[in-house]
């Protein structure tokens, strides 16, 4: 993909357990810039309540959305390492899998959420019935559960398709 990346280069020395250490050393710094960028973004937020901000607006799905955060700033910092040669070549083929399949999920586990939270806000109306202040209010969250989900299912997505385009091409030498 890019000349840095050429895997006919020379060949990186080192261990893979260096080489997997500065890939999570690379995802963490990049986490923690990012975590920092967040709060200068959005300062109202306090990290106390973090939870219940990402409850709020991603809803159910939230532990999903983290775990292939998680992973997408894992396989940042593996890129980051094979960029700068800090350690042995790495096999991209199971990484590739991994960002394919978040491509293809995260929007329909966003769709998932958002039409569960439309059915939980249909039910809360139909509970109660419109004059009632709490029904409106369960309502409204509901669909900002439904917006949340979706976009955060579609930036998790962009990001994996992004890395899964840009990662090294497969070695020809059957290493």
């Amino acid at each position: 993909m890019f000349s840095f990346m050429n895997s006919s280069a020379t060949p990186m020395t080192g261990s893979v357990f260096a080489r997997e250490f500065n890939s999570l050393l690379i995802a963490i710094i990049i986490g923690v810039i990012s975590y920092i960028l967040a709060k200068w973004a959005l300062p109202q937020t306090s990290t106390r309540d973090l939870h219940q901000f990402v409850r709020k607006f991603v809803g159910v799905a939230w532990p999903f959305f983290l775990l292939v955060m998680i992973f997408l700033y894992y396989s940042i910092g593996a890129l980051v390492t094979e960029t700068f040669a800090l350690g042995v070549r790495r096999k991209w083929e199971g990484i590739a899998q991994v960002l394919y399949w978040a491509t293809e999920a995260c929007p329909l586990v966003g769709l998932l959420t958002t039409f569960l939270s439309l059915l939980m806000a249909l039910m809360a109306y139909g509970e109660a019935g419109p004059g009632d202040p709490k029904t409106q209010a369960a309502f409204i969250s509901q669909f900002a559960i439904a917006f949340g989900s979706s976009i955060a299912g579609g930036v998790l997505a962009l990001v994996a398709f992004t890395l899964h385009r840009i990662l090294p091409e497969p070695s020809m030498e059957g290493t």
